[in-house]
């Protein structure tokens, strides 16, 4: 764009001294018909130097660009305003400003430029774009989930408290599962289970803003509790079982403390586990066999604090 702008400059050497600089802009909010017409209000028209300027609007932000054939191409960055006339006359004072700045004709001769009616410091540095608030580096979060896997469906209820900034980038969350009781016919009745899960995941956030994805992976302890129904006598069983974690989640923070997130995460239990049935006559042995993937999909929100 430097380089057009020069190029036009240079080619504009050629025109009289009192043409007006050459507007032109990649929006209609501001039209450079309309800027022109603002600057012909506050240029002085003195300066002998043929000039052009181009305007860009981009995201919430204004781009006044200038050259000519005896100054090194420049910009100036102004907040866009939601106003098209407002965009219009804060181009045309920066552009008048310039112009009016740059060597004078032989005669000396400089006029005013009308005052401003923005703050200079506007016309001379970017506008910085309005800072996210900053994660706090403590989370608490609560959850549900659905649960689904080969055997079925049910539901998940969680709570977790994670540390979001321990080595980097990186955090760190503890979390707390618990779904509610299944049911598994095995042999001649029936078995009611249970497996809390509690879970240690590694956490890297792979967007910023308002609106972050993060990813996780860590290890699973599950205890698993079984209930027999229909047998005699009903025995009740505990295991250990050792597992993974793995998931994304999507959360959207507000300027206050909340965050509010969707998830889905997925479980792996490497060893397989059963629950078993002995026959009557001891040597018939009926085993129902657990599910050792489960997908959790679901909706939670987290607190800040400190």
């Amino acid at each position: 764009m430097r380089r057009v702008l020069a190029l036009g400059a240079l080619c504009l050497a050629a025109t009289p001294a009192a043409a007006a600089p050459l507007v032109t802009s990649d929006s209609d909010c501001p039209s450079a018909a309309e800027v022109t017409t603002r600057l012909t209000g506050l240029w002085s028209g003195d300066n002998p130097v043929a000039a052009m300027a181009h305007v860009r609007v981009q995201g919430g932000q204004m781009a006044v660009e200038l050259a000519s054939e005896s100054e090194p191409a420049t910009s100036r960055i102004l907040p866009a305003e939601s106003d098209c006339g407002a965009r219009a006359q804060a181009a045309a004072l920066v552009i008048a400003a310039w112009l009016d700045s740059m060597p004078a004709d032989p005669l000396g001769r400089v006029e005013p430029v009308a005052l401003l009616s923005v703050e200079p410091a506007s016309l001379r540095a970017p506008i910085a774009e309005t800072p996210q608030p900053a994660q706090p580096p403590f989370l608490l979060g609560v959850g549900a989930l659905a649960a689904f896997d080969a055997e079925g469906a049910g539901v998940v209820l969680s709570g977790e408290t994670a540390w979001t900034r321990l080595v980097g980038r990186f955090g760190l969350a503890a979390g707390l599962s618990a779904p509610l009781p299944r049911k598994t016919d095995v042999g001649s009745g029936s078995a009611r289970w249970w497996r809390p899960v509690l879970a240690l995941e590694m956490r890297v956030p792979l967007t910023q803003g308002a609106w972050i994805l993060e990813g996780g992976l860590g290890p699973a302890l599950g205890l698993l509790v079984v209930a027999g129904n229909g047998f005699h006598p009903n025995n009740t069983d505990v295991a250990v079982s050792w597992g993974a974690t793995a998931g994304v989640r999507l959360a959207h923070r507000s300027r206050s403390k909340w965050a509010y997130w969707a998830e889905l995460r997925a479980l792996v239990w490497p060893a397989a586990q059963n629950i078993r049935s002995d026959a009557a006559d001891g040597k018939t042995l009926n085993l129902a066999p657990l599910p050792r993937i489960e997908g959790q999909l679901g909706l939670g929100f987290s607190f800040g604090f400190l």
